[in-house]
């Protein structure tokens, strides 16, 4: 009898032990057939690693708007320059050095829009803009009258899915910042323009970004009243060598920031826009421009009924809706299967002749698409490889 009990326990454990076999090898076997985590070579612990900078909670902090390029001609590629121009970067943080990152897995997913978490759906997209205002350029990045319109408070969606980012360069003195906008593309990572995370007259790669989510009024060092979801630290940037070698922009002026916490407070999708939906589309922005607000550059502005796209290439898209220093990074979005999604940066005005200023930015591609994902990827977030 006891021996018949020790036969049975060993059949156990052998049944057992091919069971965590099984799951062993079915776990090996499910992992290669997605896209493999990576090591993420932009958040190293180093002397370059992105910091918490203390001046940045200073209560008498000066944030002036990011200085947003202005372009006045086009660069020409050859095929392989725009290959290199797409392939991802980020600073090495034992180094300081930017390094270029390995090219993404080809997409496991086929749909074109891979979401965005809208939380409370059911905000009231807005009234149509004013009749009679002649499309005239008054003053940098706003045709016309003024459209903008505050919007206070900030604490449904899709305001409290659009950050403050406010931002310290190497050469950045004491006691002063920069601020630009950013949209949520998942709780954890931030995509905003390319300048807002790298700025060779600023000595490069941004030291330290402090990301305050429907900021509304003055920032708070402790008071977390205008503050209503608190704040986070970058802790990794990326770019594409056509930004942070060429400067090129509207083709390549976007970026991704990776916070140092995760946020449940919705996010946009990301769409890749055919041409023909650009022709018949509105392009919606909400940011925090630096010229309006009280305090000036910490509240939110939107322009109600959005506007249409002006033109487009095939690495960006124009557009005459009022921006200025401080929009730097707003997310262009519009409506897609019911849900907000990004489908441009705003980053810069363009002037290819005199009359014809335009604003633009980096237009969402499915190489970009893919490489962005790669990136929250390599981050951690299972759903976005």
């Amino acid at each position: 009898m006891k021996k018949h009990s020790v036969i049975v326990t060993s059949a156990a454990v052998l049944l057992g032990f091919a069971a965590v076999l099984s799951l062993g090898l079915a776990a090996v076997r499910d992992a290669g057939a997605g896209s493999p985590m990576v090591e993420s070579p932009c958040d190293k612990e180093g002397p370059f690693s992105p910091k918490v900078d203390k001046d940045l909670l200073r209560k008498d902090l000066v944030i002036e708007p990011a200085e947003m390029p202005r372009i006045s001609e086009k660069r020409s590629r050859t095929p392989e320059q725009e290959r290199e121009a797409e392939r991802g970067v980020c600073q090495d943080g034992q180094t300081g050095k930017t390094i270029t990152l390995p090219d993404p897995p080809p997409a496991s997913r086929s749909q074109i829009y891979p979401g965005g978490d809208e939380e409370d759906s059911g905000l009231p997209r807005g009234g149509k803009r004013r009749a009679g205002v002649a499309p005239r350029f008054m003053e940098a990045y706003v045709f016309g009258t003024d459209s903008r319109v505050l919007q206070t408070p900030t604490t449904s969606f899709p305001f409290r899915g659009v950050v403050k980012l406010i931002i310290k360069f190497p050469n950045t003195p004491t006691g002063k910042a920069h601020g630009c906008t950013g949209s949520f593309i998942g709780g954890k990572h931030v995509l905003t323009a390319g300048h807002c995370v790298f700025q060779s007259s600023e000595g490069g790669w941004a030291t330290s970004i402090r990301v305050i989510p429907a900021l509304d009024g003055e920032i708070p060092p402790f008071d977390l009243e205008n503050a209503p979801f608190g704040d986070a630290f970058m802790i990794a940037k990326r770019s594409v060598k056509g930004w942070t070698n060429d400067a090129d922009a509207p083709d390549y002026d976007y970026a991704v920031v990776t916070l140092s916490k995760t946020f449940n407070l919705g996010s946009f999708g990301l769409l890749i826009p055919s041409d023909s939906l650009l022709d018949n589309t509105k392009a919606c922005i909400i940011g925090y421009p630096g010229e309006l607000g009280n305090p000036k550059g910490r509240q939110q502005f939107f322009t109600p009924g959005c506007e249409s796209i002006w033109a487009y290439g095939s690495k960006h898209v124009e557009f005459k809706i009022d921006t200025s220093k401080g929009n730097s990074g707003s997310g262009i979005y519009r409506f897609f299967n019911g849900k907000r999604a990004i489908f441009a940066v705003n980053c810069c005005e363009v002037s290819p002749f005199v009359g014809s200023d335009y604003n633009a930015g980096p237009r969402i591609t499915k190489t970009r698409h893919d490489l962005i994902r790669s990136w929250q990827c390599e981050d951690g977030v299972q759903s976005a490889c």
